[in-house]
This record gives C-alpha cells, sequence and structure tokens, in this order.
C-alpha cells in the first residue's frame, strides 16, 4: 500500500467517525435536519420497531423523542471500519441512554446497548450512510427515584438552540455542518 493510498484510509476512516458523531448530536439535540444529513439521499435504516428511509427515521425519531423524553444521549464506542474505494462497511458500538417522562408518572431511565452495522457510501463527495441496521444487545429500564446531581450548578444539558454545544461547534441549529 503506498503512503498516499495510507493517507486517505486515514482520512476516510476520519470522516467516517465524523459521520457518526453528527448522526449522535442530531439526534441527542433534537435536530431532525442534521441527523438526515448523515444518510444518502436513498437509504434505509432498521431500527428495531422503525424501519424506513433514513431521512424519515430522522425526522420520526426527533418527533417522537420531543414528545415522550426529556433526554437523549448517545455514547459511541469503538468502531471497525473497512473501505473500498467509495464504498465501506462499519461497525460501531454504542449505548443509547433516554429518559421517558410518563404522564404524571416517575421518570423512566431507559438505556439500549447494541451496534449500527452500517453500509456507506461517497456520494457527492461525503461519506453518508446508505444503510443502518440496529443491531440490540442489550437493553434495561428503571425508575429514577433520585437524581443526585440535580441543583449541584452543573449546566443541564439543552435540546435545540439553548444547548451550550452549538456554538462551541460554530454550528447552529437546523444547520447541516459540514461533513468533509
Amino acid at each position: 500500500m503506498t503512503d498516499a493510498n495510507r493517507l486517505q484510509t486515514l482520512w476516510d476512516h476520519h470522516e467516517i467517525r465524523e459521520l457518526l458523531a453528527t448522526y449522535c448530536h442530531g439526534c441527542d439535540r433534537a435536530d431532525a435536519v442534521e441527523m438526515a444529513s448523515t444518510y444518502c439521499a436513498q437509504s434505509w435504516d432498521d431500527h428495531g420497531p422503525n424501519k424506513c428511509d433514513g431521512r424519515e427515521f430522522s425526522h420520526l425519531i426527533v418527533d417522537q423523542a420531543l414528545r415522550t423524553s426529556s433526554v437523549v444521549s448517545h455514547q459511541l464506542g469503538q468502531s471497525l471500519i473497512r473501505v473500498d474505494r467509495d464504498t465501506a462497511g462499519a461497525e460501531t458500538y454504542f449505548i443509547a441512554t433516554c429518559i421517558s417522562t410518563p404522564d404524571g408518572e416517575p421518570e423512566i431511565l431507559n438505556q439500549l446497548g447494541g451496534r449500527y452495522v452500517d453500509t456507506l457510501l461517497r456520494e457527492d463527495g461525503a461519506w453518508r450512510i446508505k444503510k443502518r441496521l440496529c443491531v440490540r444487545e442489550w437493553s434495561c429500564s428503571q425508575p429514577i427515584e433520585s437524581d443526585w446531581l440535580a441543583g449541584a450548578g452543573f449546566i443541564e444539558s439543552r435540546r435545540g438552540a439553548a444547548d451550550v454545544s452549538w456554538e462551541v461547534l460554530g454550528l447552529t441549529p437546523s444547520g447541516v455542518p459540514p461533513l468533509t
């Protein structure tokens, strides 16, 4: 493998990892436009009960989360990425945490651990998700009886424009970040 090929491989891996993080940022900050920007124009997402076009999924899941939860938070683990010119495959471990807010009931902490198994395509010069399979490894739910750090002076997470991440990242809500 030449040095130029090795550098291209490193760059492709970097761009794919950035794409995966952008997907999570859009989902967690409830920005369906940002989240949808990570999918190809023609894509598919199999997220358990939700199986549809990836861009459609983005709007569906953000709308659902805004109605049913106060927090959505993703942590990404290791990714195994294989690139073949303008196509790639990636397996990325994740833990998704949601705090649901049932009417008149205590909040519930829901967690899902699994893997995103992605088929990616370089579309118009940028990596995008062509097909996503969300694989469930485990999940759990439990009522939140207390929040030991509530009121302790931390900056609280916000959805949309009120979150502190937008300014620091140089982004605007419902804007599509530059994915190079």
